[in-house]
């Protein structure tokens, strides 16, 4: 893979999810503690905290869902609530089994369920330590969301979240209907979310072809799950997908063809775009003129090149680096199977890294000079069998009811709570010190070379699968946070890189006065980019980046940093 080029962002906005939530950090007067009991307490607590004119008490509440004795404690919601404030929910473990609070839909008087959990006109929403769960006590999935939002500019934060279960025909995790909002997940896992409708798209976050601001996912595992993370015609400023783990996906990872600035980078895909598919089906597709299946999915631009976005092609810039992704062979299996028999619609495509038109795309940096792809290879993880097999069995059944009914039938796949009352009955009782999640599944993987592969030399995936790793990724992330220089740069800057001569690293750091798309190149006598430090959307604020430049031969190179008609180089020596 390649050689480490690590980026420390010093911006005051990370210390949000890098850090860990202190509840010292709340006072007495700004925490509410809600008690799991009776149903709908929880929505009747938070939406009942409001003034006379709908505002809540205190503007600085935290709700707090804590939990006592040995029991763990589930709080069913009732119907959705609905916020014009900042909501926070904090869940506490339970202090004698270590599992998080459960949020679970209630099954009203009527056998009805509420569609959505959180519905926000204005203000942001922060979730930590909570696990969603979208099936009722009678086996019933939710058709609904966890966030549906109505307003504009809402922030979305969700950390050490688990979301479970949700979502039958088109159902979403996070439903988007407001302009230029904002979501971020870190250190959660999605599991079994399975839709039972074939050729129909399903996504964890969606717009619905509303222009959003900024969509981050970072450290996350997506297990068992029909569903790509990110689906949306219109226009994201800027999507981020960093040290995730995809492990049997029925699609693939984007269903954004037209993303004009986005960062896909350390991340496992590991028997993902299961399905594949057929001429009709291809030929169907909206996007990506007929190219058939693939985990990378892009398109030239179509609604972007209009009013009020104009963007041109070479305004793009997508960074797509080391990732590993991998089909095992029971899927290749049924691909050629199905396609030697009667089944509708008989030849099946088998998916691909990245297909012909994206590949093009990559490789015209006359059309495309912002897409860089680098350092992608097909790697086997070496997940645990006892993961592997009984899930490939299981997916391959599913997928082949798809090809012959075109529907799941109410077949799932996935791995589900075996006891609707008590979702972690089959977890380990030391899920806490082996494992990253509460959850029966163990995604930790045996390959060496993958454990060391990315651009932080830190394991490709979600690093949680990996306590020891996850603390010196943390550690690092925290240091940044603790340089940050806290006000806007007031100039664009360019220092001298430190040490100068230099072997084989060295630190570059620059300011950004405004927030919008930016490069930091390194070039040659020649004038030739030799290297790609940083490229794509970033916030107003200060960086530091390590450049590592081992490869490369002694003698002068330059560096240059460009943000619009903003352009600062300078020398450096490399001397070996």
């Amino acid at each position: 893979m390649k050689a480490t080029i690590t980026a420390m962002i010093l911006i005051v906005g990370a210390a949000l999810f890098t850090a860990p939530y202190r509840s010292s950090a709340q006072t007495a007067s700004d925490t509410l503690v809600v008690s799991a009991m009776p149903p709908g307490n929880i929505n009747n607590m938070i939406m009942g905290d409001t003034t006379a004119t709908g505002q809540r008490n205190d503007p600085n509440r935290v709700y707090v869902l804590q939990q006592t004795g040995s029991s763990d404690s589930t709080y069913f919601f009732t119907a959705p609530i609905y916020t014009n404030y900042n909501l926070t929910i904090i869940g506490k473990t339970n202090p004698v089994t270590g599992h998080p609070p459960v949020i679970e839909p209630f099954i009203n008087p009527d056998n009805s369920t509420p569609g959505s959990f959180c519905i926000p006109r204005s203000g942001n929403v922060t979730f930590k330590n909570l696990y969603f769960l979208g099936t009722r006590t009678d086996g019933i999935s939710l058709t609904g969301n966890v966030v549906s939002t109505l307003g504009d500019s809402i922030t979305v934060r969700v950390d050490h979240c688990v979301f479970d279960n949700f979502g039958t025909t088109g159902a979403v995790v996070f439903y988007f209907g407001g302009s230029y909002s904002n979501f971020f997940a870190t250190n959660c896992e999605y599991r079994n979310l399975i839709s039972d409708t074939w050729r129909q798209p399903d996504n964890l976050w969606n717009n619905g072809g509303i222009p959003e601001d900024t969509v981050e996912y970072v450290n996350n595992t997506f297990f068992c799950t029909t569903r790509s993370v990110i689906g949306t015609g219109g226009y994201t400023k800027y999507f981020s997908f960093d040290h995730n783990t995809m492990f049997l996906d029925l699609e693939g990872v984007v269903l954004a063809p037209q993303l004009t600035n986005a960062v896909i980078k350390n991340n496992i895909f590991y028997g993902c775009e299961a399905h594949g598919q057929d001429s009709t089906l291809i030929r169907t597709l909206v996007f990506n003129n007929g190219m058939g299946p693939s985990i990378i999915t892009l398109d030239t631009l179509t609604t972007l090149k209009a009013s009020p976005f104009n963007f041109t092609e070479a305004d793009r810039n997508v960074v797509v680096e080391n990732n590993a992704y991998f089909w095992p062979k029971a899927l290749y299996d049924y691909w050629t199977a199905v396609s030697d028999t009667a089944h509708d619609p008989g030849l099946i495509t088998a998916p691909v890294w990245m297909n012909k038109l994206t590949t093009s795309m990559f490789a015209d940096h006359t059309r495309w000079p912002g897409f860089v792809e680098s350092n992608n290879d097909s790697v086997d993880p070496g997940f645990s069998p006892s993961l592997v097999t009984p899930g490939l069995d299981s997916l391959v059944k599913y997928v082949d009811t798809l090809w012959v009914t075109g529907s799941g039938q109410g077949y799932r796949w996935s791995q589900f709570p075996t006891d609707p009352l008590n979702i972690f009955a089959s977890v380990p009782q030391n899920w806490a010190s082996s494992q990253g999640y509460p959850v029966p599944e163990n995604l930790a993987y045996s390959s060496a070379t993958l454990q060391s592969a990315g651009t932080n030399k830190f394991a490709l995936g979600d690093l949680n699968w990996f306590p020891a790793q996850l603390k010196l990724w943390e550690e690092g992330q925290v240091n940044a946070v603790r340089s940050t220089e806290p006000q806007v740069p007031t100039k664009f800057d360019l220092s001298q890189n430190y040490p100068n001569p230099f072997n084989p690293s060295t630190d570059i750091k620059f300011s950004l006065t405004q927030s919008g798309v930016m490069s930091l190149k390194i070039y040659n006598v020649l004038g030739q980019v030799v290297d790609v430090v940083a490229q794509g959307y970033r916030p107003a604020g200060t960086y530091l980046y390590n450049v590592n430049m081992d490869r490369f031969a002694s003698g002068v190179y330059f560096y240059t940093l460009q943000q619009g008609s903003n352009v600062m180089t300078r020398k450096m020596l490399l001397l070996k």
